[in-house]
């Protein structure tokens, strides 16, 4: 494994909570699966949010956000299929207060990307500008 890759762990989720501040709407410790989200809804409750997806080794491939009048969920339903989530097999989500403003929303995104350093995410917004994510360094 590439010694730059996080992977999702209970501490790296408590850390992704921990950055959201006192924008976090809960903790939900718990990784769901692409049907639990797109068929079964299990996170439809939430419609601002950042998720937090990773394959079958459990390294994270993915981090995203959501604002919307549907659900997180919905978000990663269009990854589904625009076929950009074929290998996540487990994500959780940092649901956010849905009143949260948007800039907040994608600072948060862009700290929780900054630390977990998503294999795919090819670029994170942080402070006003996008950055390319930490995992993108080769070691030397």
């Amino acid at each position: 494994m590439n010694p730059f890759t996080c992977t999702l762990t209970p501490e790296n989720y408590n850390t992704a909570c921990d950055l959201a501040g006192s924008a976090l709407l809960r903790r939900l410790p718990v990784a769901s699966t692409i049907l639990q989200i797109t068929e079964d809804r299990a996170w439809n409750e939430f419609s601002t949010g950042v998720y937090i997806a990773a394959d079958f080794e459990n390294v994270i491939r993915y981090t995203g956000s959501a604002i919307r009048d549907g659900s997180v969920g919905d978000r990663v339903q269009e990854h589904v299929l625009s076929g950009r989530a074929a290998q996540w097999t487990r994500l959780m989500v940092v649901p956010l207060v849905a009143d949260t403003e948007e800039d907040l929303v994608r600072t948060i995104e862009g700290r929780i990307g900054a630390v977990l350093r998503p294999l795919d995410t090819k670029r994170l917004p942080t402070l006003g500008r996008p950055r390319w994510p930490a995992a993108r360094r080769t070691a030397r």
